[in-house]
């Protein structure tokens, strides 16, 4: 990307996750397992797209608060505006889904939340979320988890995240 390139944020696919597949390592069934939870109505599979070309995507779950999960942009793609252009799609998500009459609470608090984890290793995605008005919340989890890499090899990772949310 030169930066020019405008991010489009959508639901995902067939053809979007059959794409993204494609580039997954053989038995990892990622972009086809997060399409069929977005088909049972479990999640918004989001996509971010430059020139047609899937360069990133997120889960944003339904429940409450929602939570936007498993948030990946290609390494070429990082630092020009779709990591945020997904964030952003899920609040205008969350909005639709809350409403847009703004009920405030006793403390001056919105009633539309929503939560992102991130990995204790990733000051930079922290960074971005706290730009974009998200406040740690001292919710600190380890999960330990297999995935397969690019060579096809299951392997076993653990990740400590803490939840970031934002209230409007």
């Amino acid at each position: 990307m030169s930066g020019s390139e405008t991010v489009v944020v959508r639901r995902c696919t067939a053809a979007d996750a059959a794409h993204m597949g494609a580039r997954e390592p053989a038995a990892s069934g990622y972009a086809r397992g997060a399409l069929a939870r977005q088909r049972a109505g479990l999640t918004d599979f989001l996509v971010a797209l430059v020139d047609g070309v899937v360069v990133g995507s997120g889960e944003l779950t339904s429940g409450d608060p929602a939570q936007l999960k498993s948030l990946a942009v290609e390494p070429a793609a990082r630092g020009q505006g779709v990591g945020s252009a997904i964030i952003v799609a899920a609040e205008a998500m969350v909005v639709g889904r809350v409403g847009r009459v703004e009920r405030v609470g006793p403390n001056g608090e919105g009633h539309r939340r929503l939560v992102l984890g991130v990995g204790l290793d990733n000051p930079r995605a922290a960074a971005l979320y706290e730009r974009l008005g998200y406040v740690r919340s001292g919710v600190v989890t380890t999960t330990t988890y297999e995935y397969v890499d690019d060579l096809g090899v299951t392997r076993t990772a653990t990740e400590t995240d803490e939840d970031l949310v934002k209230t409007w």
